[in-house]
């Protein structure tokens, strides 16, 4: 009897701390909205859309067991140009406890704002959840000391006691900060914190009395570290803090991806929440692309564990992400019905008076691709040129000519050319081409394609062939001829590799052209208007798997990415 009412007592005490506590989830990370608003709209596989559940039973062996419920949705509400972004959701939070049926029910709205730094390397977010707790008590389930018979608790003796409510409702508030780094291509770090209940809301469900709902805060750092093409580490650090109540909890998760096409994987590994030797941790979970179906188990190692014999909690978590985000739209422009090529004309006339003046010509918008608008003015400093020789050069015929032929892709084998070498771009275009059979043989594309594409080489080389004669008129007219390039690579290598192969493959372009127009020629300022991009300018759908070849280094898609782009040029009087 007497052991009875001290175990009985103690658990009375557990469940009243409980309560006045926010609950905790060991599956913490993976319940983005509870763990920090600044992460709605902002998503682990960068997808749309997400939704999150999580149910935890606690204290299964003991009379007091209690369990917890939340789901959320979230969703990327706009990405802006710039690197801004907006994301929003809704949760709630169900929670019941005790003889008493003590419940929690917590609806929520979630907002957030953020802003991409570095090239989208680092995003930094801000959050806030705003709701309503509403709780609620069953007297009829509880028993108090005047229902003491002597020997035993008898429910149908008066209990002696008056409640003045059974239900009460509150308004909750948690603000958060989240701030994300890539680490290198794949992995990721982030930062946070949060703080709840600043407000201290009144809890307590009898009239003229407080009970205050301390605040909580909290603080993370958890990283997604990527080890193979299939593998990657998940550690977490977790603490938070809700009056005299301190909890830290610690874990680390392994993840594999069975499959090429990391369609399906599994996840496993341990955690241990610190403060008090509270729980040790085991983790599973399985992977089917963007979805994860996980379980925690909690095993209680604190001096609570002769009574729980050793169990302490299970929870189970689903998270799926869905749903395409969409490109930032590009600012606003003014494209014009046609291309007007501004032309300045300086020369003397029959009369030997110097003309100094800016004509317009027009081009067919359909000629030139919108995205090379900024690129194709083209200043011209004479219209007629006195020569030497008696005939006379057409400029103006000339840079039309050009101008109609751009912009050129002009299309390299994989990883080529190899540091210094020094070879022009038409001696790698015969070794390219040489390789036509090779691709036909291994790429994942039908032979035809293939054959199409290489044909597609050939027509571009000899589109380059055509404006070097053109503009070989005007060098050996005395005028100086600028070009402006724009450098790809596919996304088999890392994004630091794919710059340097990209100017690599530019100047390999560069001599060619030089050998071909000699010293009036010559390349903008590499540092302002060669723009090697990368890796992080090729379409998502690109294989980047060494293991998967027919895509990665021989599929269309993929060898159209190796290219270096011909997108301006300019034409001077020496």
């Amino acid at each position: 009897m007497k052991r009875s009412l001290i175990l009985g007592l103690l658990f009375a005490f557990l469940c009243k701390v409980a309560v006045a506590q926010d609950p905790h989830f060991s599956q913490i990370q993976y319940n983005p909205l509870y763990l920090n608003p600044a992460f709605a709209g902002v998503t682990e596989y960068g997808k749309l859309n997400r939704i999150a559940g999580l149910y935890r039973d606690q204290w299964r062996t003991l009379p007091v067991p209690y369990s917890t419920t939340t789901a959320s949705y979230d969703r990327l509400l706009k990405k802006f140009n710039k690197g801004w972004l907006i994301g929003g959701g809704v949760s709630f939070l169900y929670d019941k406890a005790g003889d008493g049926n003590l419940s929690i029910f917590n609806p929520n709205l979630t907002m957030n704002f953020g802003k991409y730094f570095n090239k989208e390397k680092q995003l930094l977010t801000i959050g806030i959840t705003a709701g309503i707790t509403i709780k609620s008590l069953d007297q009829q389930g509880l028993t108090f000391d005047n229902q003491y018979n002597g020997s035993t608790f008898d429910p149908n003796i008066p209990n002696g006691e008056s409640f003045s409510n059974n239900n009460i409702s509150y308004p909750n508030f948690t603000l958060g900060l989240n701030f994300r780094t890539k680490i290198k291509e794949k992995s990721i770090l982030d930062i946070g914190a949060t703080t709840s209940n600043l407000h201290t809301p009144n809890q307590n469900f009898l009239y003229l009395t407080s009970s205050e709902l301390p605040s909580r805060h909290s603080a993370y750092a958890k990283a997604k570290v990527a080890i193979k093409d299939n593998w990657n580490v998940q550690p977490g650090f977790y603490f938070q803090n809700q009056r005299k109540a301190n909890e830290i909890l610690v874990n680390a998760i392994a993840e594999v991806r069975f499959k090429e096409k990391n369609d399906f994987g599994l996840g496993f590994g341990l955690g241990y929440r610190a403060m008090d030797n509270d729980a040790a941790i085991t983790y599973l979970s399985f992977l089917y692309k963007t979805l994860r179906v996980g379980a925690a188990y909690d095993f209680n190692v604190s001096g609570l564990r002769k009574a729980t014999k050793a169990q302490g909690a299970f929870e189970l978590v689903l998270n799926y992400e869905f749903g395409e985000t969409k490109k930032a739209k590009p600012c606003p422009v003014y494209v014009p019905a046609e291309v007007i090529t501004k032309v300045r004309v300086k020369y003397e006339d029959s009369s030997n008076n110097f003309v100094d003046t800016i004509i317009n010509r027009t081009i067919e918008p359909n000629t030139i691709k919108g995205e090379y608008i900024d690129s194709i003015e083209v200043i011209v400093p004479a219209i007629v040129l006195k020569a030497e020789k008696p005939e006379v050069i057409n400029i103006d015929n000339t840079s039309e000519k050009v101008l109609t032929l751009l912009p050129i892709e002009l299309y390299f084998d994989n990883d080529i050319p190899k540091q210094n070498n020094t070879a022009d771009y038409q001696t790698l275009y015969q070794q390219y081409k040489s390789k036509a059979n090779t691709f036909t043989k291994a790429s994942a594309d039908s032979s035809q394609n293939v054959s199409a594409f290489f044909s597609q080489i050939d027509d571009n080389f000899n589109r380059v062939d055509r404006v070097l004669k053109e503009l070989s008129k005007l060098v050996d007219g005395g005028y100086i001829v600028t070009l402006e390039f724009r450098g790809y690579a596919s996304p088999l290598a890392s994004e630091e590799y794919n710059k340097k192969l990209s100017e690599r493959r530019i100047n390999s372009i560069v001599n060619f052209i030089e050998n071909n127009l000699g010293d009036n020629v010559k390349v903008l300022a590499k540092t302002a208007t060669t723009i090697p991009f990368g890796e992080s300018m090729s379409p998502k759908e690109i294989s980047d798997s060494k293991k998967d070849i027919a895509k990665s280094i021989y599929s269309i898609a993929a060898s159209k990415q190796r290219k270096v782009e011909i997108v301006g040029v300019r034409i001077e009087k020496k």
